[in-house]
């Protein structure tokens, strides 16, 4: 068993990448572009992919991540991007046998109990474990969110995500494991994981969902719309609708808030964008609104680039930024689709806490 190497007073942070698919090719980009982190390995089943993701980070190459750790003890954090069923599967002995931080493309995993495992290992063994979920850092939420919590809103009374993405065939049959139910999910689970966690991080806990699911337009196990009803523990009501059967081709996605004293609408391509915000008695000055009204523009992704840097930055032992989605907090937004799940398969409101019985979220990995 290897011991990971300690942080040095050095900012950068060494990394090993685990999957050379579409999301680490996000990270990829900006790796390259970061001063605070030095990627010494990637990792792919397909030597091509791994080859030539280590041309362009400056890194070796490797088709066995354990061989990677054990040629690299000095990596101090692992970054995992592979299909979401079997992040467990990697995490677990990543952080048992080898002792490293973690970093993870969202959902967390697709079964709780895996989850659960995850964040109890990672605490158990004193390591980071962090999620992305890049649009926490939109400029447009973090006044949303600022705003919910000095009181601006006053009594929720509404939170309601929708997306209207358009996904043909061919990117499902891009990889033999998109749409499956072991290893990705429909429109919730993949594309709208965001959604739904800003919901739960806005929201707050969840009493009970409705909801129903179906697929109408491509070929595959999961669902590619789902339709559901939130029941707050605050009282508010939330609505979630996810989709991949928009055509000719996206429409965007959009976060809207009300309460007694005002009202929000987020839009643009993920909730990057200020379309309304009104309160009461004015409400927040103008400036303020001005400048966070929009994301500025990023060839790589403004929140995605920012949620990175703050990660790294936690991962080196500097301070969390609290939009950060760490370790037990993953918990919240798995449970949430696992209940519109359930509840979509059993076609009944599902109550918090509840038994997963009939939802195939994760199942058959």
């Amino acid at each position: 068993m290897l011991d990971s190497a300690p942080f040095s007073s050095s900012p950068r942070v060494k990394l090993g990448l685990i999957g050379c698919g579409k999301a680490a090719t996000r990270h990829l980009r900006i790796f390259r572009e970061l001063p605070e982190v030095e990627v010494l390995g990637v990792s792919d089943l397909n030597p091509i992919k791994a080859q030539k993701f280590a041309e362009e980070l400056g890194a070796s190459w490797y088709t066995d991540w354990r061989e990677m750790l054990e040629r690299h003890p000095e990596i101090q954090v692992v970054d995992v991007a592979v299909p979401s069923g079997l992040h467990a599967r990697v995490a677990l002995p990543v952080m048992r046998d080898f002792k490293k931080h973690l970093l993870l493309e969202k959902p967390i995993a697709l079964r709780p109990e895996e989850a659960q495992e995850m964040v109890t290992t990672a605490e158990d063994l004193d390591l980071k474990l962090v999620v992305i979920y890049q649009n926490r850092f939109n400029l447009p939420v973090k006044l949303v969110r600022e705003a919910l919590l000095s009181g601006y809103f006053g009594k929720p009374v509404l939170f309601s995500a929708r997306f209207y993405w358009c996904r043909r065939q061919d990117y499902y049959d891009s990889a033999a494991w998109r749409g499956t139910w072991a290893l990705d999910g429909g429109a919730l689970a993949q594309q709208g994981a965001h959604h739904v966690d800003m919901l739960r991080w806005l929201g707050g806990e969840v009493e009970s969902v409705y909801a129903q699911m179906a697929t109408r337009l491509v070929d595959i196990e999961a669902e590619d719309i789902l339709v559901g009803v939130i029941r707050f523990r605050n009282g508010a009501l939330g609505t979630i609708e996810a989709t991949t059967c928009a055509r000719p081709k996206d429409l965007g996605a959009e976060l809207t808030i009300l309460g007694e004293k005002g009202s929000a609408r987020l839009g643009g391509f993920a909730m990057n964008e200020l379309v309304h915000l009104s309160f009461e008695n004015g409400g927040l000055p103008v400036d303020e609104i001005s400048k966070l009204q929009k994301n500025p523009p990023d060839p790589l992704g403004f929140a995605h680039r920012a949620c990175l840097k703050a990660a790294l930055a936690y991962l080196a032992g500097g301070p969390r930024d609290e939009r950060l989605c760490v370790g037990r907090e993953a918990l919240n937004s798995l449970e949430l689709i696992q209940a519109l799940y359930e509840s979509a398969e059993r076609g009944e409101a599902v109550s918090f806490p509840f038994e997963i019985k009939k939802s195939r979220l994760g199942k058959g990995v």
